[in-house]
């Protein structure tokens, strides 16, 4: 048993040196940042708080509406098993599609904030919670863009290890999403998509949806990061629609809704993933759930979370009005 031990011990040392060295991880100073001062954005693609530029009394219950950004949300039950929230937003500008880190830009791989206070921070007019960025069990693993930025060029070798191979999203200068499947090593090239240059990348996963059609091969999906795929759980999915419209669909967790008394039972990936596809998206792309999962508009959560822990997060995903430019 001592020789089994020890012989485990050695296969985990080397893995972690073999990890190690296969890293690309920049340094503060180093970091490749790409130029979008040719595509006159409303807003600039930075980590610079914006200013509250949305009018307060253009506010419901369950929107917003102003001249550069519309939200709806909307609410339901999933075969009388689960509740979840659809918010639906249509922007007028990529820039006001941003995110950020707890704290400052993506450097600090060990910050985290409550998601509220972060969404709060930023002005968001609608936020959720974003991939739990450079997360230790990432094991340095992944392709990390943020504001156009690259922070992590780190996709692994196919057919090495695979367990670190990942679904990878990528958001193109024109706020387009783009799905690659299993991202090995070489998949994404000098920060661009389809001859476009990217704004933001996501590494968590799986795909739900590509080109209107619902992914039922979740391969890999508990050997890269545990998404606990057939229990069941609160998710959350960013998803796209057509150029320049969204749609943020999260689900409960397990829970008793202390007023009404109806339960709600969580989904497994794979119930979630059709929950996702029947509203209408071309493409879904699962982020971090569980106790990260936050929808987040005017200053209150959206999901609820009763009796459930809230998780610190890394970072965000927010939208924000560009009204008065």
């Amino acid at each position: 048993m001592k020789k089994l031990h020890q012989k485990l011990l050695a296969i985990l040392i080397i893995m972690g040196i073999l990890c190690a060295q296969t890293a690309v991880v920049y340094g503060a100073k180093d970091l490749p940042a790409t130029d979008f001062s040719d595509k006159d954005y409303l807003l600039p693609i930075n980590f610079e708080v914006q200013e509250q530029r949305a009018i307060p009394e253009n506010f419901t219950e369950t929107g917003y509406q102003d001249s550069t950004i519309t939200i709806s949300i909307e609410a339901g039950r999933f075969e009388d098993r689960c509740d979840y929230w659809v918010a639906d937003i249509t922007i007028k500008d990529p820039s006001q599609m941003r995110t950020s880190a707890a704290k400052g830009d993506f450097t600090n791989k060990y910050a985290t904030r409550d998601g509220m206070e972060l969404c709060s921070k930023v002005n968001a007019v609608i936020g959720l919670n974003g991939d739990y960025a450079n997360g230790t069990e990432k094991y340095d693993f992944g392709y990390t863009v943020r504001q156009g930025i690259l922070y992590r060029d780190n996709l692994d070798t196919a057919g090495r290890w695979n367990s670190h191979l990942m679904d990878v999203l990528l958001i193109d200068e024109d706020g387009d999403f783009h799905i690659i499947r299993r991202a090995a090593s070489g998949a994404v090239k000098d920060m661009q998509i389809e001859g476009k240059r990217i704004l933001n990348s996501f590494c968590f996963g799986p795909a739900l949806v590509i080109d209107g059609e619902l992914i039922e091969d979740y391969d890999g999906a508990d050997t890269w990061i545990n998404m606990s795929q057939g229990e069941e759980r609160q998710r959350i999915a960013f998803c796209q629609v057509e150029p320049l419209h969204y749609k943020v669909i999260c689900c409960s967790g397990p829970y008793t809704n202390t007023s009404t008394l109806v339960k709600s039972t969580g989904l497994t990936l794979r119930d979630f993933a059709r929950l996702v596809a029947d509203q209408g998206v071309q493409t879904a792309y699962n982020l971090d759930g569980g106790d990260s999962t936050l929808l987040y508009f005017n200053g209150n959560r959206v999901n609820v979370k009763p009796n459930q822990g809230v998780r610190q997060l890394k970072d965000i995903i927010y939208f924000v009005s560009a009204e008065g430019l």
